[in-house]
């Protein structure tokens, strides 16, 4: 399956070895609003999920990170929606130039409990809040705008999966 979303920043000088980060996500979707995670530090929204570790499936790596970030202790897997690809400069490793590959998931949570959030996450104020789509995406888009970055981050691709969702679930 081909991504639905390929990103790659052409800023960025592209190393001979690139670092591949395999990701999984959630679109979490109830009454025309999407739980995401908002980050406090960075006053934007992202989908919940996270890296894989050496070797978990890409569904363990789904639970553990909805576990961890919204305290999701049962989900239902509804389908596999497709993936993204992206290059770009990694805020975690440092700005190493890596390409990441996301796979999303639409799921419903069936019961939620206290979240655990890892000490990068806290330090970035993630906070899992119920959100209208549009609502998001203009946040997103605002903040961005007002970088005045050129080189690409995560909330880039971020916006361009809530719009490309948007139009998927008709919201």
């Amino acid at each position: 399956m081909n991504p639905f979303i390929v990103v790659n920043d052409a800023l960025v000088d592209i190393p001979p070895k690139i670092v591949t980060r395999d990701v999984v996500r959630a679109i979490i979707l109830r009454q025309n609003q999407i739980l995401l995670m908002y980050s406090e530090k960075d006053h934007m929204y992202g989908t919940p999920g996270g890296a894989m570790t050496l070797g978990e499936s890409k569904l363990d790596t789904l639970y553990r990170e909805l576990l961890e970030e919204i305290g999701a202790t049962q989900v239902k897997i509804i389908e596999h929606l497709g993936s993204t690809e992206e290059i770009r400069e990694s805020r975690s490793l440092y700005g190493a130039v890596v390409r990441v590959v996301s796979d999303y998931y639409h799921v419903d949570v069936l019961q939620f409990s206290e979240s655990k959030l890892e000490e990068h996450e806290e330090e970035m104020g993630l906070v899992p809040v119920w959100i209208g789509l549009d609502e998001a995406i203009a946040r997103n888009a605002a903040i961005i705008a007002g970088l005045g970055e050129q080189k690409l981050c995560f909330y880039h691709t971020q916006t361009a999966v809530l719009k490309y969702m948007k139009g998927r679930f008709g919201l």
